[in-house]
């Protein structure tokens, strides 16, 4: 099987420091392989290469959205 595209969604839900809220971050990466990449051989190095970006991602988008409540 040969891979073209990934494609990582992830979400998170915080709570805030007020009673009965919380703040959502989703976000989605997708990556296209080149031609030439042979994906196979090295999945597993990739894999975590594009893990850790979608997971910093939706870090920064956490921390934006906090910022959002408590400055709103």
């Amino acid at each position: 099987m040969k891979l073209e595209t990934i494609k990582v969604k992830l979400g998170a839900t915080r709570p805030t420091a007020r009673q009965y809220e919380s703040v959502r971050a989703d976000i989605e990466l997708e990556v296209t392989l080149d031609h030439h990449e042979n994906f196979d051989e090295n999945f597993s190095g990739d894999w975590k290469r594009i893990r850790n970006k979608a997971k910093v991602m939706l870090l920064e988008a956490m921390a934006d959205a906090e910022k959002g409540v408590t400055n709103g």
